[in-house]
């Protein structure tokens, strides 16, 4: 049978883990899902408030479920994703969300189930039909996106997503796009990367590191090694991963045409003590009903949270023989990192609820906020024009 599953793109000091403090929420520990589990366990305990670091950091999976490649309510085309039942009512605290259909309150830093709301599309930050990219740039619901095409992309900051398109940060001339911003960074706290526009075949991309003073960039300079051996792009950075006890080191995962594949891989490096180690290929696998099939597609678009213990991803969507499916169409994964090591624990799981089925929609980009109770993320509904959406957590 093939079916289409869960379907809804100056000196530099290196992160330092010494110079900031991190507060790290604990965590419930069960087995990750992203199907919906109207009996789950109640909120954990210590979870953090709304618009803290801690609000995403710490939550360690104990392993992931295969049982969430089955589950979980399907989208709709054309629709960006649909939520489940909504919730019998719930007065949660900042930090948690009302799980679907009961009255229970759950800590979003709880990882180990990944249901969501009805998507919201931000209409109100759609351009060009181009933006795509959406990254929390405070702990309120300030975004950084990119805008335009490919060519000539911009980075852009809305202070208020449902207030307008917000301002454009990159330089004239400048063609930028993944805007990231690393809380914890001692010196450069803004990732993105940069065409390089030497070089003639006009796919070559850079990352640089900036400073975001909270209303403009500065210092723009461009990452050192181990970035930037080759075209390098899409930087995800975990600034506090490492064991719940002991010491913390920042991790990075981005792509790169340094293996010399046809396309890029996906790569990381650990940062300890200000000396990367050696990038390798991150070898990332997605569920696929009964089977386990490896990663597929060029830009992973890779997001990780602050521990280091969840990546978010785009994958082709694949049927249950990890065959591509629905004409080469993007869905959401999510799978859990382990702590200790960085590599993931298990494969990666759709998220249900906000993939497309049909109409060769793609769903990319994704990344939670701050305290880890809302997603962002890209779709073009199968249209080949990208808006941005937010979903809750339930």
């Amino acid at each position: 049978m093939v079916s289409r599953l869960f379907k809804a793109d100056n000196a530099l000091v290196w992160l330092s883990i010494a110079g900031g403090a991190w507060w790290l929420a604990a965590c419930s520990g069960g087995k990750f899902s992203a199907t919906t589990d109207d009996n789950a366990g109640g909120s954990s305990a210590g979870s953090s408030g709304a618009g803290t670091v801690g609000g995403q950091a710490g939550a360690s999976s104990g392993g992931m479920s295969a049982a969430g490649a089955s589950g979980g309510a399907k989208a709709v085309a054309g629709a960006a994703g649909v939520g489940g039942k909504p919730a019998t009512g719930c007065d949660c605290a900042a930090g948690t969300y009302c799980q679907d259909g009961t009255n229970t309150c759950r800590s979003c830093a709880d990882f180990s189930r990944l249901q969501f709301a009805a998507p919201e599309k931000l209409a109100t930050l759609s351009q060009s039909g181009t933006e795509r990219f959406p990254r929390a740039a405070s702990a309120g619901t300030d975004l950084f996106y990119r805008s335009g095409a490919d060519a000539v992309t911009k980075i852009w900051y809305a202070q208020t997503p449902v207030s307008g398109v917000g301002v454009a940060l990159s330089d004239t001339g400048r063609v930028d796009s993944a805007p990231l911003l690393a809380p914890g960074a001692l010196q450069q706290n803004f990732f993105f990367d940069r065409l390089d526009l030497t070089v003639t075949n006009m796919t070559t991309r850079h990352l640089w590191l900036a400073t975001w003073s909270g209303s403009q960039l500065s210092a723009a300079v461009m990452a050192p090694a181990p970035f930037n051996a080759a075209s390098d792009f899409s930087v995800a950075v975990a600034p506090a991963a490492g064991p719940s006890k002991g010491p913390k080191v920042a991790r990075a995962y981005w792509m790169s045409t340094r293996t010399g594949n046809t396309s890029a891989d996906l790569i990381w490096s650990d940062m300890v003590d200000t000396t990367p180690t050696t990038p390798a290929v991150l070898e990332l696998q997605v569920q696929a009903g009964a089977m386990t099939c490896p990663r597929l597609g060029d830009d992973a678009t890779p997001w990780v949270n602050v521990a280091g213990t969840l990546l978010l991803f785009r994958n082709e969507s694949v049927d249950d023989s990890c065959a591509v499916n629905d004409s080469g169409a993007f869905d959401l994964y999510a799978a859990p990192l382990s702590p200790d090591t960085g590599l993931p624990a298990a494969a990666g799981i759709p998220l249900s609820t906000l993939n497309n089925t049909g109409g060769a929609s793609t769903e990319t980009d994704p990344s939670l906020s701050q305290d880890s109770c809302l997603i962002y993320f890209a779709s073009d509904n199968g249209t080949a024009s990208f808006d941005l959406y937010r979903a809750a957590r339930n």
